[in-house]
């Protein structure tokens, strides 16, 4: 078999990359292991969205790469109207969303539907494959080796695009780049995305990206009876950054005004990667229940964790609900000094010099009832993976390009660390770049490939 173009992994970015390459008369074939594509992406509540401008980029992400956050802002609104160009519903436009960003909502199953049809208008997606390693000539890629219901087959293409999803799924690699204990973090995305891009890549050549210690999840209750893909969002406690989290010892360990998803990279590094997450009754009410964005899932997110099997508590008073949280292994002494400084703080006093707040923020707990859940740390998908340039060719360790080798969505590493700017929009712009740059620029073709 032999194609113009192979797209390793149907995610958000494989599926875009060759709905691209389709509708420009490539023959394409995408290798998904799932029967379905989308991958974690399918799962999301399919809010399409990132930072406004590069200025808020540089804040959110200082360390991140810059030409390709550039890229990505610049590119959104193209993004959007190309999901519209596919007929798929689009939501209004919003702003604020983690606190920051612009953002749509779009019907992430349409668009899915709609990517499908396009690719197999004049491509293929083989469902149920797994790339096993890339096919290497003359240091050039000239497709890969694949496995599937019916055996191994080796198919030539004219370029290779890597695209499956990032590492999370792989408790090793987690473990070794993002560190000691994060392997144990539950996985909230599909289970397929394991480092197959991050491991043929770096055989094929390519360097790794900055960001490999980074990643994207939100905070989950703790201890959870279990965890489903339907449980992902109603479990989710956005809310946080308008709560006070404290680590084992009671101390606040992250300004939790910069998000859930940053306070949730942070407690990873607490002793026993536990935390608990204290409010008051206005807090919940207002933060907690209800819908965290426009559009999104309304539910009492307190209520659901208690139903899941989380250490959960309510009380009349601080005191009471400092007993009950002492009682789950925090150092109750330190968390009436931690709520007392935060008291403190926004009534107009400097923080403790050891405090990570910032004045008047987080909201102290004033009205009764007050309420506890202990959480826990996930990952979504990884910051980290190959190196590569703002048109998805992959580089190697000297930043020049590897003939015949592209990378797209969470495999193209370094964009985002710590700071998070979005997911979808990952692979909906970095997706078709990468399958413009791999059918232009003199990528060869499919019959030339196969002849050697």
């Amino acid at each position: 078999m032999s194609c113009d173009l192979l797209v390793i992994g149907g995610g958000i970015a494989g599926a875009a990359a060759a709905a691209r390459a389709a509708e420009a008369g490539a023959d394409v074939v995408v290798i998904e292991k799932d029967s379905r594509l989308g991958g974690s992406g399918a799962l999301s509540a399919g809010i399409l969205w990132t930072a406004p401008d590069r200025e808020t980029l540089a804040r959110v992400c200082p360390r991140g790469d810059a030409e390709l956050g550039g890229v990505l802002v610049d590119s959104y609104d193209d993004a959007v109207a190309g999901v519209r160009a596919l007929g798929v519903e689009v939501s209004e436009r919003w702003e604020g969303q983690m606190g920051f960003g612009v953002a749509h909502r779009i019907d992430i199953a349409g668009w899915l539907e709609a990517v499908r049809e396009r690719i197999e208008a004049s491509g293929r997606i083989a469902f149920r494959h797994a790339a096993g390693e890339l096919l290497t000539a003359a240091g050039e890629v000239r497709g890969a080796r694949v496995s599937g219901p019916g055996g191994d087959e080796e198919i030539a293409a004219g370029a290779v695009l890597l695209a499956t999803g990032g590492f999370q799924g792989n408790a090793g690699l987690v473990r070794r780049l993002i560190g000691e204990g994060a392997e144990r973090m539950p996985v909230r995305a599909n289970p397929n995305s394991i480092g197959d891009g991050y491991r043929m890549g770096r055989g094929a050549g390519a360097a790794a990206s900055g960001g490999l210690d980074s990643f994207y999840g939100h905070l989950l209750p703790s201890p959870l009876r279990r965890l489903r893909p339907d449980d992902f969002l109603p479990l989710t406690q956005y809310h946080s950054n308008a709560c006070v989290v404290v680590n084992r010892f009671g101390r606040r360990f992250a300004d939790e005004s910069r998000g859930d998803e940053v306070t949730n990279q942070a407690l990873l590094r607490q002793p026993s990667a536990r935390g608990v997450l204290l409010c008051d009754e206005r807090v919940r009410r207002e933060h907690a229940v209800g819908a965290p964005y426009p559009h999104g899932q309304v539910v009492d997110r307190f209520d659901v964790a208690r139903s899941a099997g989380a250490r959960n508590a309510s009380a009349d008073t601080v005191t009471e609900l400092v007993e009950r949280v002492e009682a789950w292994g925090v150092n109750a002494a330190r968390l009436e000094r931690t709520l007392a400084d935060v008291e403190a703080a926004a009534s107009g006093s400097p923080p403790a010099p050891d405090d990570v707040a910032i004045a008047g923020w987080p909201p102290p707990l004033r009205e009764a009832p007050f309420h506890a859940v202990e959480v826990q740390p996930s990952i979504t998908f990884t910051f980290g993976g190959l190196r590569g340039d703002v048109e998805g060719r992959a580089l190697d360790q000297r930043g020049e390009p590897i003939p015949g080798l592209f990378v797209a969505g969470a495999d193209l590493g370094g964009l985002q660390e710590t700071g998070y700017v979005g997911g979808l929009v990952l692979g909906m712009v970095f997706g078709p770049r990468a399958a413009d740059a791999a059918l232009g620029a003199g990528a060869r073709s499919a019959e030339a490939v196969a002849g050697g």
